[in-house]
């Protein structure tokens, strides 16, 4: 069913549904028998945030994102929730460079946005590519900082309706080119918090800006802090935020995410 966001009540009960249903599917596979991994563990990183892929051999299952890693320095996967709405994707991430300081990784992907997949009589339709160069440094053993540029290559000729407005937010950049800035402090073993910021250096075409929404990059700042937990093979990060997003323009809005990492 693809979702029309206009007050965001509609995505936001739905990704609600999904998430309550994962969260319980994710809580079986913590069990004994799914892999084990905390956050001062050696190599245990938060690719999600960071320059850094999930290990080789890895799985991590949830509602906004299934992805392997291979070769240690490859991870290849695809968002499920954007695909049942009408926006089948694929995404490709590489870590270029690995120390025991510094990572420095690359992403490609692919998002076409078409109501009529799942339908919708709409007319538009659009391929977009996504492309991000980032940068991660483990600054200590409890503290690591993250730096992106993020790119998103799409031309439509119309403008996209809200449902696609919500989606391209919910995972897109803030601008058609962005940076973005990010400090993860480790509080423990199971619990990290992480702060981001991001501002555009390009702001969005107009096809992909809500009626009526200003071109000042400053409308498109966007700030999120949020509790990141690992509890055995159960990943979870809540929290919230300032700015555009599946809501809707600029405003405060939620964050979460639950999946599971597997070996």
């Amino acid at each position: 069913m693809w979702v029309v966001v206009r007050s965001g009540a509609d995505l936001v009960r739905w990704v609600t549904r999904v998430a309550a249903c994962t969260g319980l599917w994710a809580a079986l596979w913590a069990a004994p028998g799914a892999a084990r991994a905390d956050l001062d563990e050696p190599g245990f990183e938060i690719p999600e945030v960071s320059a850094w892929t999930l290990r080789s051999g890895e799985l991590a299952v949830g509602p906004l994102g299934v992805n392997l890693g291979l070769f240690e320095v490859i991870q290849l996967g695809t968002d499920p929730t954007l695909g049942v709405l009408g926006a089948p994707n694929a995404l490709g991430k590489w870590t270029i460079h690995a120390s025991e300081r510094l990572g420095i990784g690359v992403e490609a992907g692919v998002i076409r946005f078409d109501p009529g997949l799942v339908g919708i009589r709409e007319s538009f339709a659009a391929w977009a590519f996504p492309l991000a160069f980032r940068v991660s440094g483990r600054a200590s053993d409890r503290v690591r900082v993250h730096a992106a540029v993020e790119f998103l290559g799409s031309h439509p000729e119309e403008q996209a309706p809200d449902g696609v407005l919500a989606l391209e937010r919910l995972v897109g950049p803030v601008g058609q080119l962005a940076a973005k800035v990010g400090v993860e402090w480790r509080a423990g073993a199971h619990l990290a918090v992480i702060m981001q910021l991001e501002t555009p250096l390009i702001v969005h075409r107009a096809a992909y800006r809500y009626a009526g929404e200003s071109a000042d990059a400053i409308a498109f700042l966007r700030a999120t802090a949020s509790l990141y937990g690992v509890f055995g093979a159960f990943n979870f990060r809540v929290g919230g935020g300032w700015g555009p997003s599946f809501l809707g323009k600029s405003g405060p809005f939620p964050l979460l995410e639950l999946y599971v990492r597997l070996f």
